[in-house]
């Protein structure tokens, strides 16, 4: 259960931070991917609007992502 609801909070607070950047999914989606992501463009949109759970790696390398495309356009 505690696992289950650590995921919920880590997607709320990655939803909350891609809304936050001028991001569209694609171009997240293509990074994640770049990096060794496996969940497709569809799965990462829907885990963004809280329909759809990552596994726990798949929602680490996506923060990943998501922490280095906002470094590299300075936020």
């Amino acid at each position: 259960m505690t696992e289950e609801l650590d995921g919920e909070a880590q997607r709320d607070r990655t939803a909350r931070a891609f809304r936050r950047s001028d991001l569209d999914v694609d171009e997240l989606w293509m990074h994640y991917f770049s990096i060794g992501g496996d969940a497709g463009a569809m799965e990462i949109e829907a885990y963004l609007h809280g329909s759809y759970m990552l596994r726990p790696i798949q929602r680490d390398l996506l923060d990943h992502a998501l922490y280095e495309l906002g470094d590299s356009f300075g936020d």
